[in-house]
């Protein structure tokens, strides 16, 4: 299918596969115009992750999976917010949900947004940001890793 040449924010150059390049059509809160994006292993850190935008490199964001930091994390998505993406309820493993953190000077003083995930149906490439409603979630909750209290 081909590759393309991406510059990133964080990282070198990197040569990404068009397949995995993720389509956000309503792009992200802030950054309408951003609608393609790839994921992008943290490296030497299993925890984060990249949503680097592939035609703006100063366009950057940095995920976790919410339930490496909040077990008890708990979201409810409607079936017509999951059709946006192309989701298929049938087909098991193909919703991915990121939150988008903050970094602060430290692990302790950063923040992840719990009230807007990142949803990504990983099968389509689809991808959009969600905001939670009826939920006390905000866009900072301090990051703690399970088992930092331990």
């Amino acid at each position: 299918m081909g590759k393309i040449k991406i510059e990133t924010k964080y990282l070198e150059e990197l040569e990404v596969e068009n397949e995995n390049i993720l389509s956000f059509p309503n792009g992200i809160l802030g950054f309408e115009n951003s609608t393609r994006f790839v994921l992008i292993d943290f490296p030497n850190n299993s925890l984060f992750k990249f949503l680097q935008d592939v035609d703006n490199v100063d366009i950057c964001f940095i995920l976790i999976n919410p339930w490496d930091f909040f077990e008890d994390y708990e979201i409810d998505i409607p079936d017509k917010e999951l059709d946006t993406i192309d989701l298929n309820p049938q087909i098991e493993n193909s919703l991915e949900v990121y939150s988008i953190v903050t970094l602060g000077n430290s692990l302790n003083e950063s923040t992840a947004n719990l009230l807007a995930p990142i949803i990504i149906n990983i099968k389509s490439k689809i991808g959009k940001q969600y905001v939670l409603t009826y939920t006390s979630y905000s866009t900072k909750h301090k990051l703690i890793a399970k088992g930092a209290d331990e």
